[in-house]
């Protein structure tokens, strides 16, 4: 599913870069290059403004990119945080019902909590009738499905922080092709206002996509430490809990487990 989203949007964004650099009918009924006025910049227009009008199309997706980026990092911000992972709260609750036998209570508890804590530790008391050693090797394999599922999300990072120089760099070969189109038209001679309307976009575009992959490929790498981390700390939680667990836990005797294991073996119909 994760793999297929990625397609699309892989598709999606190279769709919107050729179409943003493929230059319009409209243009074949440009004024003459020698024309006055022609790619000249107003000098009561504000940058930005300059800078919008330049950058075209593409700018407009590199900025739809930014406000995506703003938002991954938002909510990985939120999300990421050891408050949330493991929330004190529920810490010092289960402790307390495990310390007063209360174990039935604290796994219940435990198993209607969303955070990552509460997985990793509901996985191993749901094993521990079958050992401790199993319950943590259920622990284990828990964190790392939570801690894969958290670490895919990242990936949007890293996405955005290619694309965006990529798509800079269509930009950035849009602009010169543009600029030589008016070499190319002009005679010997063409204007330098001619020639800067190519040149800003091919500028800008190198800019905004830079602009954009430097704060995704910082990020990417602050997230993928915290992840590290907040896997680690769940997992000496989750064990110390889990050790609390074990007296309340009724361990299947050794014959039933062996009888179980042969029949397992011999089949139904043995």
């Amino acid at each position: 599913m994760l793999t297929t989203c990625r397609r699309w949007v892989a598709l999606a964004a190279l769709w919107a870069v050729l179409a943003a650099g493929w230059p319009p009918s409209a243009r074949a009924q440009e004024p003459p290059p020698g024309a006055p006025g022609v790619a000249r910049v107003d000098a009561n227009e504000s940058f930005l403004h300059w800078m919008a009008r330049a950058s075209g199309k593409l700018g407009w997706l590199l900025l739809a990119m930014s406000f995506y980026l703003i938002a991954l990092i938002a909510w990985m911000s939120f999300e990421y945080r050891r408050s949330v992972a493991a929330p004190p709260k529920l810490v010092t609750e289960v402790a307390d019902m495990v310390a007063a036998k209360q174990f039935t209570e604290a796994y219940q508890k435990v198993a209607a909590d969303p955070s990552f804590l509460a997985r990793v530790l509901a996985a191993g008391v749901r094993k521990l009738p079958s050992g401790l050693p199993a319950a943590l090797r259920a622990m284990e394999l828990a964190n790392e499905d939570a801690t894969m599922g958290m670490e895919h999300r990242t990936t949007y990072l890293a996405t955005v922080g290619t694309l965006g120089p990529m798509i800079g760099l269509v930009g950035t070969v849009y602009g010169m092709i543009e600029s030589f189109r008016v070499i190319a038209t002009a005679g010997a001679s063409p204007q330098a206002s001619q020639l800067a309307g190519g040149i800003s976009t091919a500028l800008f575009a190198t800019l905004e996509g830079i602009a954009i992959s430097i704060p995704a490929i910082y990020f990417h790498a602050v997230f993928r430490n915290r992840i590290a981390r907040l896997s680690l700390e769940v997992s000496l939680a989750a064990e110390t809990l889990l050790e609390g667990f074990a007296p309340g836990i009724r361990t299947p005797h050794p014959l039933a487990t062996a009888a179980i294991g042969q029949r397992s073996i011999a089949g139904p119909n043995a």
